[in-house]
């Protein structure tokens, strides 16, 4: 501002003299500053609002930067396009002050930027939610806090195969066509399109940011539609899929990975929160194993549940290290295992005893199912295990629960006598029955 103020004065003290430049001067390449720039937040979230430069060349887009950018995808910089107006973070961390800058793009140049800041407090952090698919195929939201008595829940959408939600409780349906996103809003109302032209298939997944991603049904790319309304962008592939043994998953964070194996052979694709896209492949010996689920912690550490072939019906966990390439059995043991993970830890709930499917069925051997240990594994690598009490496996099978960020695992067994919804607390302990009725595709948000 005051170098404009400059170049005005010194233009009029030429026309009081009575001397205009030959030539007006080039338009300036340079985007000035975003006006009105504000941010307002609630506990750990926070929302930016700008308007556009008062002058300059045509935007071409804004750039918006958190720091620190801790917990944050893209490394906390998200670039939108020349409509957008607003950006919302989420996983803001209590107590910290934020420094939001946004910038206006031009075709060659990036202008000034323009900060506001905002603390996150630490008044009443909104509690996370779980939801889950019901038998009907409606998706149902429950409290995350210890339960006394069983509950159905409240329901949210119906038709809701392939759902995901956000931070804000906002709940995403692909289409019965697969070519649209809806969202039901966490308040309740009308359903409204979010986006169309779409190639689905029926698994949305989002990170905290609110961003969704789904594995495009034409191209097989995994596919982001990012919150700030810009165009879907492909942000991992899974190179050449053979036997249709592949997985994906989404971190918190946003750390995209797909994983495809084929016999003795594994390659990961793998998207950081900044955005750089590493591939890693490796191949193991033995049993050729399938995939039964896939979950990524915000450091990347990935958590497998393997199917592998053979009468003994073993679903173990595994693991691979961030930048490794290898996969580790998590125990030495077998046991039916009922795997979570959050931004932080992947928390194992194991059973007491164990024995093969052949000799279950010839009844030589009497299984003790009930689940009575929780193996905790920090995304450091470190370990801890937990008594548990109060709850019994049900079928063999990969096993795929969901922790929130305070350690409580939610899971659903699929038998009596424990045949229903679950929590184990984080430290441990006698689990809580949340409702007897059966559920898929549990999340926790």
């Amino acid at each position: 501002m005051f170098k404009s103020m400059l170049t005005i004065a010194a233009a009029a003290a030429l026309v009081v003299g009575g001397a205009l430049p030959a030539h007006a001067a080039p338009a300036s390449s340079t985007p000035s500053a975003p006006t009105s720039v504000r941010v307002t937040g609630s506990e750990g979230d926070a929302d930016v609002t700008w308007g556009a430069p008062s002058s300059g060349p045509r935007i071409t887009g804004y750039t918006v930067t958190v720091t620190p950018a801790e917990s944050q995808p893209n490394g906390g910089v998200d670039r939108l396009p020349a409509t957008a107006r607003w950006d919302h973070f989420g996983a803001l961390r209590t107590g910290t002050t934020y420094t939001f800058a946004v910038r206006a793009v031009a075709a060659k140049q990036t202008g000034p930027a323009v900060s506001v800041k905002y603390t996150a407090t630490s008044a009443a952090p909104t509690p996370q939610a779980l939801f889950a698919l019901d038998a009907q195929g409606s998706v149902v939201r429950f409290g995350t806090g210890s339960t006394g008595s069983t509950t159905t829940g409240t329901t949210v959408a119906t038709n809701g195969t392939g759902y995901t939600a956000d931070d804000r409780g906002d709940v995403f349906v692909p289409s019965a066509d697969l070519t649209s996103i809806l969202m039901y809003p966490a308040g309740g109302g009308a359903a409204r399109t979010v986006a169309t032209g779409l190639h689905l298939t029926a698994d949305l997944r989002s990170d905290v940011a609110g961003n969704l991603y789904w594995a495009d049904s034409v191209s097989g790319s995994v596919t982001m539609l990012p919150i700030d309304g810009s165009a879907p962008r492909v942000v991992a592939d899974f190179g050449t899929v053979q036997y249709g043994k592949h997985a994906w998953v989404v971190s918190r964070n946003g750390i995209v990975t797909a994983y495809n194996n084929s016999p003795f052979e594994a390659r990961i694709a793998q998207r950081s929160a900044a955005g750089v896209v590493t591939v890693r492949a490796f191949s193991y010996s033995g049993v050729y194993p399938v995939v039964g689920g896939l979950q990524s912690d915000d450091a990347g550490n990935l958590y497998l549940t393997l199917t592998q072939d053979g009468r003994d019906g073993q679903y173990p966990w595994v693991e691979v290290r961030a930048g490794e390439s290898a996969l580790t059995r998590l125990t030495t043991s077998d046991a039916f295992e009922y795997g979570a993970t959050n931004s932080t830890t992947f928390r194992l709930v194991r059973s007491a005893g164990w024995c093969t499917q052949a000799a279950e069925l010839s009844g030589t051997c009497d299984i003790d199912r009930s689940l009575a240990t929780e193996l905790v594994v920090g995304r450091d690598g470190t370990q801890q295990t937990l008594a548990v009490s109060g709850i019994t496996a049900g079928s063999r099978g990969s096993h795929v629960g969901v922790a929130t960020e305070a350690g409580d695992v939610f899971l659903d067994v699929d038998r009596a006598p424990s045949a229903g919804l679950w929590r184990v607390p984080a430290a441990g302990g006698a689990a809580q029955q949340v409702s007897t009725a059966q559920f898929t595709r549990l999340l926790v948000i």
